[in-house]
């Protein structure tokens, strides 16, 4: 079932839903349109409905939830829409220009392509994708890996079994997990602070920047390219200031190109 609503400025988008897929595409349009289909259950439990700048995609009832309904939902909305996405099964798949997202999920992967503004997921063993994000990065899963591009904002990235891998970000970086693995793999500026039980650490520092390194291991080997130090470097270039910490982890620090 097809839903088209008005829409010339960047409406938010709500999706509650219990289970299903959850599919959003930005576009050059002044219309938002939504396309439902039950997986299992009735269309009839579903909500599609304009509230001044929301369009809202809901369960009606509780009951609907409970009995296990299923749906797929489609939205085509203008670029920059915000998304706040509560679902528990279902998994989600953003692309194009969103605007701000927030997603809570229980076991759904959740994908985006581009964040303009922050970014914040909740996520029990869904995995978590984003290309690009232009302003913070909140991620927090238990089981499921954390994968970000470049990130203007400070990230923070917290897994127990997960890896975390974070391409370039612009500004502070704090990565906590239990047995999963982080890679940071160009960092040009700003605090990092990396704390893993088992899992291993890689840190590549972009050549140019002057690198304060406090980097310890309690069992697992410590590398780096780079000189360890106590002292603030001198020089003219971005300082980093990295501190790794982890208990049986291998460390490894290197220059970025």
């Amino acid at each position: 079932m097809r839903h088209e609503f008005d829409t010339p400025d960047a409406p938010k988008l709500r999706v509650g839903l219990a289970a299903g897929r959850v599919e959003i595409e930005t576009a050059d349009t002044a219309r938002t349109v939504v396309d439902v289909e039950a997986i299992r259950g009735d269309l009839e439990n579903l909500r599609v409905e304009q509230r001044g700048d929301t369009i809202a995609v809901e369960h009606r009832k509780k009951l609907a939830i409970v009995r296990g309904d299923e749906f797929e939902v489609r939205i085509v909305a203008p670029h920059g829409a915000d998304a706040d996405l509560d679902v528990a099964s279902a998994n989600v798949r953003v692309s194009g220009r969103i605007g701000g997202a927030e997603v809570n999920s229980a076991s759904g992967d959740v994908e985006l392509d581009r964040v303009e503004r922050d970014l914040r997921v909740r996520s029990a063993s869904g995995g978590v994708r984003a290309t690009a994000v232009g302003g913070k990065a909140d991620v927090n899963t238990a089981s499921g890996d954390i994968e970000l591009g470049t990130v203007a904002g400070d990230v923070v990235a917290r897994s127990a079994s997960g890896d975390v891998r974070v391409g370039e970000p612009a500004a502070g970086v704090s990565v906590n997990t239990a047995s999963g693995d982080q890679t940071i793999s160009a960092v040009a500026t700003g605090k990092v602070d990396l704390k893993s039980a088992s899992g291993d650490v890689h840190v590549g520092v972009r050549r140019g920047s002057r690198v304060y390194v406090d980097a310890r291991s309690m069992s697992g080997s410590t590398t780096s390219e780079l000189e360890l130090g106590g002292t603030e470097p001198e020089g003219d270039g971005p300082l980093v200031e990295l501190k790794a910490t982890t208990m049986s982890g291998d460390i490894a620090i290197v220059r970025a190109g």
